[in-house]
This record gives structure tokens, sequence and C-alpha cells, in this order.
């Protein structure tokens, strides 16, 4: 018997035509959260991943200009009207390393965002938000896909959206 395939429970697509406004929409999503929830992002290298979570960031009222790239340290944390675990999975391969280094251990009510995180997609809650970035056709503009898998993740979405208007 093969398990049922989730279906997302709302996706959208954006563009943004400036880190500034990459990072604006990060700001809208760090203000859209609650607690508890995962975001996962994707992109290759300069396509704004970190610009997004500066900008999460100080949606979660974090200070300005802390927020930077944890490839080699692999999690930063962060305290703010939520905590916040910034991860980066780049440097990893295998699933089992989440559990020998704790880089999923927080109170529940942590924020978790996660660059590079396909590359352990399936260590991942069901319900966390997807965001996909990728280059438009300036080398500004940035192609931003998400999709909410589960009740909280699409929540939040739906926040972001609004507040985008759009």
């Amino acid at each position: 018997m093969t398990a049922a395939v989730q279906a997302p429970a709302a996706s959208w697509e954006c563009r943004t035509a400036s880190p500034d406004e990459t990072w604006r929409i990060g700001r809208a999503l760090g203000a859209a959260l609650s607690g508890g929830e995962t975001i996962a992002l994707d992109g290759e290298l300069g396509t704004g991943k970190t610009r997004l979570v500066q900008g999460l960031a100080e949606g979660l009222n974090i200070a300005p200009g802390v927020v930077a790239s944890p490839t080699f340290a692999i999690r930063h944390d962060h305290r703010g009207r939520l905590p916040l675990a910034h991860l980066d999975f780049y440097r990893l391969s295998d699933p089992d390393e989440l559990d020998w280094l704790g880089l999923l251990e927080a109170p529940p009510q942590t924020v978790f965002v996660i660059e590079w995180a396909g590359k352990l997609r399936a260590a991942l809650p069901q319900d966390r938000l997807d965001i996909a970035l990728s280059p438009g056709s300036h080398p500004d503009d940035r192609l931003l896909t998400w999709t909410a898998w589960g009740s909280t993740a699409e929540r939040v979405l739906q926040a972001v959206r609004a507040a985008h208007g759009r």
C-alpha cells in the first residue's frame, strides 16, 4: 500500500523588483507569524533567501542587522516577539544530522526558517510554508513561489497575500 500524497493547501506566486522589496515581503511574513511555524526556503545562491529572512526577523521585532546567513554555523537563534531559529541545510546531507546536532529542538513557539530546506525536506514538519526564490528577468527581480502545506501555513500565506495587496 502506498501512502497518500498530501496536496498543498494553497499556493501563490509574486515578484519582487529589488532586495528592498524582498525584505518588505519578508517583514510582512514575520508580522503574520504567531509561533511554531516552519518556513522552508529554497533557491540558488544569491536569490535573496537571507534578505527575505532579514525582513522576516524585523517583522518579529528582532533588531535590524543581526540576521546573517547561518551557512557555516548551521543555526542562529534570535529573540524577538517570537523566538527565531534560522537554519541552513546547505552543508547537511543526512536527516540523522538534525537529531545528532539537535537542530530542530526548541520551545514550541519558536519559528523555524530553513535555507536550503529541500536538501532534507522529508525531515520537516508536514504543516509548513515552502518558498522557492528564483531570478527574474532583471538582475534584482525575484520570483517567489509560495506553497502552504497545512492549515497553519495556509493562514500565514493568506495573511501575507493580504498585506502584499494580492
